[in-house]
């Protein structure tokens, strides 16, 4: 394994439940087994660009988080960054899972998308399929057909 970057996006010393949440972003240079701190970056701004943007700029390989919206991810996706969301615990104990691959174990209550290595955008995470992921009703531009010419 070469080195890699990897950001948690973290609230005290544990992962934010929720990306947008995080106060703090902890960097990690990972090489093997081993792993060396990089930096801390405090989070006054609450602007989801702001975040994406400093992720952006620290060289992140691998963004480790709670949960995080689709628009969030598919941003960080296009820029290259893999994210590994629906992960919970202490910083510790994710980077410990993190160079063991067993991310896993850590997942949130009901999300599965960490077990499957990471959601992708599009993917269902919770078991009952209505969370991340969920095809809303008429995507792809298509009108409900069964309703179509009916009169509400």
């Amino acid at each position: 394994m070469s080195e890699t970057i990897i950001c948690l996006a973290c609230y005290g010393d544990r992962l934010a439940s929720v990306f947008d949440n995080a106060d703090e972003f902890r960097f990690y240079k990972v090489d093997g087994e081993e792993i060396c701190p990089a930096g801390r970056l405090s989070l006054p701004s609450k602007d989801p660009l702001d975040r994406t943007s400093a992720i952006l700029a620290c060289g992140v390989n691998t963004l480790i988080c709670g949960a995080v919206c689709r628009r969030t991810q598919q941003q960080f996706c296009n820029a290259g960054i893999a994210v590994r969301p629906w992960v919970r615990g202490g910083v510790e104990d994710v980077l410990d899972a993190f160079v063991q691959d067993t991310l896993g174990s850590l997942a949130m209550p009901g999300c599965r998308a960490v077990a499957d290595g990471g959601a992708k955008p599009g993917m269902s995470c919770c078991r009952s399929g209505k969370g991340f992921g969920r095809q809303r009703a008429g995507a792809g531009g298509d009108l409900n057909k069964s309703n179509k010419g009916r009169r509400s």
